[in-house]
């Protein structure tokens, strides 16, 4: 089952131009960026979600804790995360992989 939600483009709602409506897409890559960025507390119906990933931005070492964190965050939203891949280069750019989809 696929995550449908109203799409968007770069955080902008889509207006179809033809219906003048919100266009309804699949949107787990949004879902799951959503996740990885938003620290818990964000959302008032769960808290406890959220990633927080500007909290690691320049904490070198904490890589392991990073992709513990996103695989149990996105595993309590209904994905399977199979191995996250973190990377960070030496000025403190993250690359995260999750590897994650929704069964």
């Amino acid at each position: 089952m696929s995550n449908n939600d109203i799409f968007t483009i770069g955080d902008d709602l889509y207006i179809d131009p033809i219906s003048g409506d919100f266009d309804i897409a699949v949107c787990d890559e949004i879902s799951v960026r959503d996740n990885l960025i938003a620290f818990p507390g964000w959302w008032k119906q769960n808290p406890q979600d959220g990633v927080g990933i500007f909290a690691y931005q320049n904490s070198s070492g904490q890589q392991q804790v990073l992709a513990r964190n996103v695989k149990q965050q996105l595993t309590a939203d209904g994905y399977q995360c199979n191995n996250p891949v973190i990377a960070q280069t030496p000025n403190g750019v993250l690359t995260i992989q999750p590897n994650a989809i929704k069964p």
